[in-house]
């Protein structure tokens, strides 16, 4: 608790020579950084593929994949482009309390960045699954522009863990959670101040019915949606669970057996993380699940091997939006058109974040915008679905634009 105290006085102080230093100043900073990361012989990324294999299950292979992927967006002229787009001449306030979800290694960078770049103290409190990261991307900041580091801490506390949470609660002008549904819901009632949550999304593909019913176009949709599912394995809000098909039972099979055939390379060269005993029951339990609607008379078919590293892929033979158990499991679906579809999405509307596409270039864009009216909030090809650009508006939210205030006159 003293140490907390400590650490909020520490920022608040600093915060006021961050206030009074250009915003162009800054970006530039917090871009050198991110470049030094970015770099080939970066000593910062090193270090993280040192220590966050074993502090996150990651294995090395993925986190030297799709770490730069967080990182990428934060480049100077992306920064300074959403800042003059969102932000103009507003200031952010003295003190945002980010609530970081443990689910992602990397996931501390835009915030702590965005705070800064507004001219904001950050404190970070690390989520479970990730203690590692926020603390050296911290580090990077402060060894690059001491006086900009000290404007930014991470900490860490278990769940549970009332009085040093609610210290930082209240000690925040903003807070600014991620985390499943009832985390969310629990901080909202306790904040005094300021509150922007973002709770559990869920993300999907769409595979049109020239691309399905091309074997070329086929395969390649397949083994960008293998890697879009692979990344992170699938715990992050943009992997997909789902897979639409426009077309057949016939064609879903077929597309659910490339699908599958396209994870399987994906198991060695990004390499998963071992899974849990209650990860292998649930996926085991899905794959029951198929196995009985299959024998009960249904279409179903389930594409998997006795090694869940390579992925399980159920072909189910009517859509329905149900999320899946990660770890590179997937359902894949037919639907008659994107009208079909539409249906499909409604009920889930509140859940939906991104979808992925393959289709011709003369209907990609009808459908993304048939999409955007269903309640997603990203639409990018399939295989970018992990790439979201700095302005993603996340759950449909400015990415920095409603943490800030109006500037004092």
């Amino acid at each position: 608790m003293i140490e907390l105290n400590a650490r909020i006085a520490a920022l608040r102080r600093a915060q006021s020579t961050l206030a009074a230093r250009p915003r162009d100043d800054v970006v530039r900073v917090l871009g050198g950084v991110v470049d030094t990361w970015l770099a080939p012989d970066s000593a910062w990324f090193t270090r993280a593929l040192e220590v966050l294999p074993d502090a996150t299950g990651f294995s090395p292979a993925m986190i030297r994949h799709a770490l730069p992927t967080m990182l990428e967006p934060l480049r100077s002229p992306a920064l300074a482009d959403l800042l003059a787009r969102e932000v103009g001449a507003r200031r952010g306030p003295a003190l945002i309390l980010h609530v970081l979800p443990g689910n992602l290694p990397g996931l501390a960078a835009i915030p702590t960045a965005l705070s800064l770049a507004v001219g904001s103290a950050a404190l970070l409190k690390a989520g479970r699954g990730d203690r590692v990261f926020p603390s050296l991307f911290a580090a990077s900041i402060a060894e690059r522009d001491p006086e900009l580091g000290a404007c930014g801490a991470a900490v860490y506390w278990p769940g549970g863990d009332r009085d040093r949470e609610d210290m930082a609660l209240a000690a925040a002008d903003l807070v600014v959670a991620s985390g499943d549904d009832a985390t969310i819901a629990d901080l909202a009632r306790r904040v005094r101040g300021r509150f922007i949550g973002h709770g559990h999304r869920i993300s999907f593909a769409f595979v049109a019915r020239e691309v399905a019913d091309d074997p070329s176009a086929a395969l390649h949709a397949a083994e960008r949606l293998a890697e879009d599912v692979a990344i992170w394995d699938q715990r992050g809000c943009l992997s997909p669970q789902l897979c639409f098909v426009e077309g057949s039972v016939d064609a879903a099979l077929r597309f659910g057996s490339l699908a599958a055939e396209a994870l399987r390379p994906l198991a060695l060269s990004l390499a998963p993380a071992h899974p849990t005993a209650a990860d292998r029951l649930a996926l085991r339990r899905f794959r029951e699940d198929a196995e009985w609607r299959r024998f009960g008379g249904e279409r179903a078919a389930v594409f998997a091997s006795e090694r869940d590293e390579y992925g399980t892929v159920v072909i189910e033979p009517k859509a329905s939006f149900r999320p899946t158990p990660l770890n590179r499991s997937l359902r894949v679906q037919p639907v008659a058109d994107a009208d079909a579809l539409a249906s499909v999405l409604a009920p889930a509307r509140a859940a939906l974040e991104s979808a992925g596409i393959a289709a011709a270039p003369g209907r990609w864009t009808v459908l993304a915008e048939r999409m955007t009216a269903c309640g997603v909030h990203r639409v990018s090809e399939l295989g970018d679905m992990q790439r979201p650009p700095l302005a993603w508006r996340q759950g449909g939210r400015p990415r920095v634009g409603d943490w800030t205030i109006e500037a004092p006159r």
